[in-house]
């Protein structure tokens, strides 16, 4: 029998043309795709359809957030059933999208001439990220979003390629970034799970179902109530952040970082930034030792709620994401409990992690279903290896 040719490499008309790695090419050595210098940077912004302008909204003016604000809330990431659509709060953008040395030319916006509306945008912000055995500063991508009345008119890699060309401006020419779809090549892809925390309520929602064990007693819902009910706070110790432990937590998860190959570099501004608790944005918390008030264990979660489409009883999702942690003293176990306590008690329906950092050592035990979804992670002009989930410590938001 002859054997079968090889299937067919997937061309993508877009990414094909980009420097990233392109699936069957070997990879060689770890590092950047092309190299370039800035007198090779377009100068020009790249040209729109006529009636359309470029803008960079300014994300601490309140009034051109809530336009960035509106854009996302009708018109991002739906699930495929189109039961839920991501809504990020303004509170939570305005946080993802000015960190220390943020740029504002980095929100790239696109408005239509005639009234000033907002049909595009997508952002970047300057990181610091361990690629293997080195450290360096990139840019991290997000908030890709096209406005319903444009799509297919292929705005997303004329907004790809501007906020690259801005990025390079300042001498940056690496980023990373996200997407559920499969586009050339993923260094790392990670499943979601799901842990609910308010049942009735995901079951109204259709996120989640009644499951088969429940079947069997007189009422299933209560049943399956029962088993996702949470004990009592169990680490009297844990307390919320505060900007004094910035310095503590930073250290401690500098050396967590180093377990992994794809993590976080942050210095003590960055992590001020991104992990001091702010309400309904990010929630964290520490424990200190009793007698040197070291910083001994740190763990911490996001704010993400979701539009619920077409539902009469139900408009929200509250959702909270599973976000850095590291254990030292206490079980990591125990302290993901902790966090879980917590979330519910804010109010939160469910607490979503990926199949990274060493979240896969207490999916079963603290009774986490698998979720239908994945996030492939991606880099842009430079080579990696791809490496398992569990080899990856970024969380992106």
């Amino acid at each position: 029998m002859a054997a079968k040719p090889p299937p067919a490499v997937k061309t993508h008309e877009f990414w094909g043309t980009q420097p990233v790695p392109q699936e069957g090419a070997e990879l060689k050595e770890e590092g950047p795709i092309e190299s370039k210098v800035l007198a090779d940077v377009r100068q020009d912004p790249y040209p729109l359809a006529t009636p359309l302008e470029w803008c960079s909204p300014n994300i601490e003016d309140p009034a051109q957030l809530t336009e960035v604000y509106e854009l996302l809330r009708d018109n991002y990431v739906e699930d495929d059933d189109s039961l839920f659509r991501f809504n990020y709060s303004k509170e939570f953008l305005a946080w993802a999208m000015t960190p220390p040395g943020y740029f504002r030319d980095w929100m790239v916006g696109v408005r239509r001439k005639a009234d000033s509306k907002l049909l595009g945008f997508i952002s970047g912000v300057p990181c610091n990220i361990k690629m293997g055995n080195i450290s360096q500063r990139i840019c991290e991508i997000n908030f890709l979003c096209v406005h319903k009345v444009l799509r297919n008119k292929r705005l997303a890699p004329i907004l790809i390629k501007e906020v690259t060309r801005r990025v390079n401006k300042q001498n940056i020419w690496q980023a990373v970034y996200t997407a559920g779809v499969e586009l050339p090549k993923p260094f790392a892809t990670c499943q979601y799970f799901h842990r609910s925390l308010n049942p009735q309520k995901l079951v109204e929602i259709n996120f989640s179902k009644i499951g088969h064990q429940f079947e069997r007693f007189s009422k299933p819902l209560d049943a399956m109530k029962r088993n996702y009910a949470l004990p009592a706070r169990q680490l009297p110790r844990l307390r919320p952040m505060t900007r004094e432990d910035t310095e503590g937590v930073t250290k401690l998860l500098q050396a967590h970082w180093q377990t992994y190959r794809v993590a976080p570099a942050f210095d003590v501004e960055e992590a001020g930034h991104w992990l001091l608790p702010r309400e309904r944005v990010v929630y964290s918390f520490v424990i200190a030792d009793a007698v040197t008030q070291e910083i001994t264990d740190f763990v911490s979660f996001y704010a993400l709620s979701s539009t619920v489409i077409g539902n009469t009883k139900h408009s929200e999702l509250n959702a909270a994401y599973g976000y850095y942690y590291a254990a030292t003293k206490v079980p990591l176990t125990a302290l993901i409990t902790e966090a879980l306590i917590i979330a519910k008690e804010k109010g939160f329906d469910v607490f979503n992690v990926l199949t990274l950092m060493q979240n896969q050592a207490f999916l079963k035990e603290l009774k986490f279903g698998q979720g239908d979804g994945f996030l492939r992670f991606y880099f842009y002009n430079w080579n990696f290896s791809a490496l398992k989930p569990e080899e990856l410590g970024l969380v992106m938001l």
